[in-house]
């Protein structure tokens, strides 16, 4: 029987910083404070903000993105990549003791942004998954041009064809004189094109959420205080829900309002010690006797996308989380330890002080346990990390130095090829390919590796274009910039995982 899937829209901007996390989390409170069952994702390369979605929706949050899961792979334009059919499974769930009545997917930087001409991005991903977009113009600044913005964006043809629109909702709008002049401006674009005008968030009363260097400030420092009842009843107030839902063939269940108690606040996260119930999809496959990969998760190394556990257990692993700022060691019996990206540099004196999990960690390492380290968990690998002109000495695991600058040092999709001895199965598989992306500010203080490492990628972007060999391996230990997709990089695990799957053998009892 063909999956019934529950209604859905994308909620797209013109451009980053149009308050697309906020109009996202705010509907996301609103509906259910009116008792329905929400699941959110996010399009893209993005750790931030799921982890803000996934505490609204107290459920775990999927990242979709039609570039990266199928590397490798011919299709048809406008077929569904493998990969992402499994994310949207994933993503309905039954969490809560509830399927979802409905989904939103929050898109990244503006609607038709995305790799070479557009590949992966929200107006894709619209298009393949038929979810209707909510455009978000950002109104700051402007007046009667709001409505060449509206006309441009919403008559737009890109090569992967131009998605369905489900309404208008301006942001940062200013004075109620503002927003009579935006409404007149915007009224025959939208009326030629059947589309209602849903509301203005104002720049007035949404919480700030404040950003650093790569996004967001971090949800297990925001949430705390961001009230999520506030900031339904604001979002409820600026927004026509009732249009809204129509559209979507929904109504407002009057009986299940947040007054009658049924719905409340979010779960308040966990500390950052300890992996929130909400950040991972569960881990549904058993095994007799699964490897067990140690995922440090903590406030340095969030980077972890949600279905990654999932994945490996799908593949034989169990996936355990620890702390590298606040544990000795990691989790006993694992075969293998993977280190995500995160904000290693704000917390490297943390990190530098905690000598008893370094010490494990080169113990560790000298026995040949594999260990892989992503963009801040390959800089946690490293001997130190240069910041705010201070040094610190970190894992020591690779003899590389890294430094963080001001600008960017790299932005992008990135396909790589395993080098020639980077994982032994590599050679079993003639299309070995995996797809993520690059986002840090750090690099390496040398740009030769040294003599006794070798790298692990060949890269290009997504439009093909080569741009050489990236990331160190030492032995068994290695580090890449590269943030891998899950469904992008699925060879790779299970390559990797025959790497721990062998040292496991020889080191950990069968009755471990």
């Amino acid at each position: 029987m063909k999956e019934i899937l529950p209604p859905g829209l994308l909620i797209a901007a013109t451009a980053s910083g149009a308050g697309k996390t906020v109009a996202a989390l705010g509907l996301v409170s609103a509906l259910r404070q009116l008792g329905l069952e929400v699941r959110a994702a996010k399009t893209g390369p993005d750790f931030i903000d799921p982890a803000f979605l996934a505490a609204a929706c107290n459920a775990p949050c999927a990242n979709l993105d039609a570039w990266m899961c199928s590397p490798g792979r011919k299709r048809q334009p406008h077929s569904l990549p493998r990969g992402l059919g499994r994310l949207r499974r994933l993503l309905l769930t039954p969490q809560n003791g509830r399927k979802p009545d409905l989904w939103l997917v929050e898109g990244a930087m503006g609607l038709y942004d995305g790799g070479a001409d557009g590949r992966g991005g929200a107006a894709q991903l619209a298009s393949l998954l038929n979810l209707p977009v909510l455009l978000l113009l950002d109104a700051q600044g402007m007046g009667q041009s709001i409505a060449a913005l509206a006309e441009g964006f919403l008559r737009h043809c890109p090569k992967g064809g131009r998605p369905g629109f489900l309404g208008v909702l301006c942001t940062h709008s200013g004075s109620s004189a503002h927003e009579r002049l935006l409404a007149k401006s915007l009224a025959p674009v939208l009326a030629s094109e059947r589309l209602p005008l849903l509301g203005f968030l104002p720049r007035t009363g949404a919480p700030r959420l404040d950003s650093r260097h790569l996004g967001l400030v971090e949800a297990c420092e925001a949430l705390p205080g961001l009230d999520f009842d506030a900031l339904g009843r604001w979002f409820s107030a600026h927004c026509d829900l009732d249009t809204l839902l129509q559209a979507l063939g929904l109504s407002i269940p009057q009986a299940t309002k947040i007054a009658a108690g049924q719905v409340g606040r979010p779960t308040v996260p966990l500390p950052a010690t300890a992996p929130r119930k909400n950040a991972f999809f569960p881990q549904k496959h058993r095994f007799k006797r699964r490897l067990r990969i140690g995922i440090a998760h903590d406030a340095a190394f969030s980077f972890c996308y949600a279905d990654l556990p999932a994945l490996l257990a799908k593949l034989g692993a169990e996936a355990v989380f620890f702390s590298p700022l606040a544990d000795a060691a990691p989790p006993p019996a694992c075969a293998g330890l993977y280190f995500p990206g995160g904000y290693p540099e704000l917390h490297a004196q943390e990190l530098a002080c905690n000598a008893p999990m370094l010490e494990a960690l080169r113990s560790l390492a000298a026995t040949g346990l594999p260990i892989y380290g992503e963009c801040g968990g390959y800089i946690y690998l490293m001997r130190e990390l240069a910041t705010n002109g201070r040094s610190h000495a970190l894992a020591g695991l690779l003899p590389l130095a890294s430094r963080l600058g001001e600008r960017l040092a790299a932005l992008g999709y990135r396909e790589a090829a395993p080098e020639e001895g980077w994982l032994a199965c590599a050679a079993k598989s003639q299309n070995f390919l995996v797809r993520g992306h690059e986002f840090h500010y750090a690099c390496l203080t040398d740009s030769q590796l040294p003599s006794e490492c070798v790298p692990l990628w060949k890269v290009r972007d997504s439009s093909g274009k080569e741009r050489g060999s990236e990331g160190c391996r030492l032995g068994n230990v290695a580090g890449s910039w590269l943030h891998l997709y899950p469904e992008g990089s699925r060879h790779f695990w299970a390559c990797w995982l025959e790497l721990a799957k062998a040292w496991s053998a020889s080191h950990i009892p069968a009755t471990a």
